[in-house]
């Protein structure tokens, strides 16, 4: 893979995460799945974290291919 690639695919590994954190702050209704509106807090919070974490590691790989293809 040559440094260009690299440096596209680390770039979208950081704005990926951050456009879909604003999709899902304002259309929070995708987190809910249909029959469980019952047993929302559990649920939503959960599937919530596990999303949080899921960004995390995608922006830190992100950072770090941004980071590798600046040093070639």
């Amino acid at each position: 893979m040559n440094a260009q690639s690299t440096l596209i695919i680390g770039i979208l590994c950081m704005i990926i995460p951050i456009l879909l954190s604003i999709f899902l702050f304002f259309n929070s209704e995708f987190l809910i799945p249909k029959g469980y509106d019952l047993a929302i807090d559990g649920y939503v919070v959960s599937k919530t974290l596990l999303l949080i974490c899921i960004f995390h590691l995608l922006s830190k790989f992100g950072y770090f291919l941004y980071k590798h293809s600046k040093q070639d």
